[in-house]
């Protein structure tokens, strides 16, 4: 019998699944990839001490994909309140982006065995449905395969980040929500 997969919402305590060891493994499972191998900022300890912290900010939600028994990706984010921007040595957004709030896609997690069939771009559709915020915002490596995709699902480059001197400068992307792209 062929399972479906299933997208499953996760907000208030039930979000805190996002510390959960089979979260974390999957975390791993993808940082330890090209471009992200070997990246302090990657690492599980430094992904669980900002997990903990993102779990507490107003908005937060966890989408995660799950095949049966078996975590096939997740993705979760918070919103970014009007007035604040990426941390880091950042540049700055037009004024449009910093006066509003945005959701801030925080993770994009798709294991490999389930890439390249719609998964992701529906796990992300998931993630950004029905969300109050005018705007998203995330972060994405530049030498990533992901990026090519935010580019082809109509996010578009708003700036850079560089979150800490450790970490790769990043692409700042965002994309208007409400609209029917992607």
């Amino acid at each position: 019998m062929i399972v479906p997969i299933e997208f499953r919402r996760m907000t208030g305590s039930d979000a805190t699944a996002a510390l959960d060891e089979r979260f974390v493994t999957a975390y791993e499972e993808i940082y330890s990839e090209p471009p992200y191998a070997g990246i302090t900022l990657y690492g599980r300890e430094q992904y669980l001490a900002r997990t903990r912290a993102q779990v507490q900010r107003p908005g937060f939600e966890l989408v995660a994909v799950e095949d049966g028994d078996h975590l096939a990706g997740f993705s979760f984010g918070y919103t970014m309140p009007a007035g604040t921007w990426w941390g880091g040595e950042s540049t700055e957004p037009a004024s449009p982006l910093r006066e509003v709030d945005k959701f801030t896609v925080i993770e994009l997690i798709l294991r490999k065995p389930y890439r390249g069939a719609g998964t992701g771009g529906r796990l992300l559709r998931e993630i950004l449905a029905g969300r109050p915020e005018p705007w998203a915002t995330l972060l994405a490596h530049p030498q990533a395969p992901a990026r090519a995709m935010y580019d082809h699902w109509g996010w578009r480059l708003a700036g850079t980040c560089h979150p800490t001197p450790e970490a790769p400068v990043l692409d700042a992307m965002v994309r208007p929500l409400g609209t029917t792209e992607q």
